[in-house]
């Protein structure tokens, strides 16, 4: 990326055309450029840069750039865990069912299965928000959120046949490479509905939240954004596939199972902490 003074060199029609497309990439530029910096301080070191006499295009496109620079993170509020705590009451839920409900490890697995889906259709919003002001950004929606689509697609794809055939038994066993019938029958005769619209809701709060309510949507980066839910995701399903095994193995005793839902929420709060934490 050319310094943003030399972008101002250019003709002032020039700068009019390309504001839209380039200002959003410039101020994300500067920013990584001088982390701790906000916008104000970093307009002042750019205007130490320029030659005595700038012209009122130029000064407009400085403008520009500098409105779209995000707060630096140490400046921004200190987070309240209202999020998190919506979080861990959400995965209180699934603590009732094993304890009032019956349900068995195949249930748990599942239904963490489907909050799966729903971080991912979560990650797609995120992924059209992420600095809407900024027109270059959406020539790389066009192309990174459908691929996100196929590609975390299959991915959970994967993972739900898996889950069910080696949790579901003949009754919920996965006929191919979807799992879709299977998982929604299993849903309908657990009655999980309840407990995954509540799943749904502790993440939807958190995007509105954290993301869209405390500004994250302007720092983000798309490719960034296509990465985040692999790490949280395959972390923490893989530890709960093989807790999984385990209960499976000592005959799912109601103690095996609180411990797995104890340790699915655990592993949830600090990746969450983790993710809307700043430095």
């Amino acid at each position: 990326m050319r310094n943003v003074t030399d972008v101002m060199q250019g003709p002032p029609w020039l700068l009019r055309l390309v504001t839209p497309l380039v200002a959003g990439h410039i101020a994300r530029e500067l920013s990584a450029k001088h982390p701790g910096l906000g916008p104000r301080e970093i307009g002042e070191l750019i205007r130490a840069e320029l030659a005595p006499g700038a012209q009122a295009e130029q000064l407009r496109f400085l403008d520009a750039v500098i409105a779209r620079i995000p707060a630096p993170a140490e400046k921004l509020p200190v987070e309240r865990p209202v999020s998190a705590w919506v979080l861990v009451a959400a995965n209180l839920l699934p603590l009732a069912g094993v304890l009032f409900w019956d349900w068995n490890v195949m249930v748990l697995l599942l239904l963490f299965w489907m909050e799966n889906v729903v971080i991912g259709l979560l990650n797609v919003l995120r992924m059209l928000c992420a600095d809407p002001r900024d027109l270059a950004l959406w020539a790389g929606k066009l192309f990174l959120v459908p691929f996100f689509c196929v590609h975390y697609g299959m991915f959970t794809a994967v993972h739900g046949v898996l889950l069910l055939s080696l949790f579901g038994g003949a009754s919920y066993r996965a006929d191919g490479f979807s799992p879709v019938e299977p998982a929604l029958r299993a849903a309908r005769d657990y009655e999980l509905w309840l407990p995954i619209a509540v799943l749904a809701a502790s993440h939807a709060f958190s995007f509105l939240w954290n993301y869209l309510g405390r500004g994250e949507f302007r720092r983000m980066r798309l490719t960034e954004l296509m990465a985040k839910p692999y790490g949280r995701v395959a972390v923490l399903h893989i530890t709960i596939i093989l807790g999984g095994f385990g209960v499976a193995a000592l005959g799912s005793p109601l103690w095996a199972l609180v411990l797995l839902v104890a340790l699915k929420t655990g592993l949830d709060l600090r990746a969450h902490v983790k993710e809307h934490s700043h430095p």
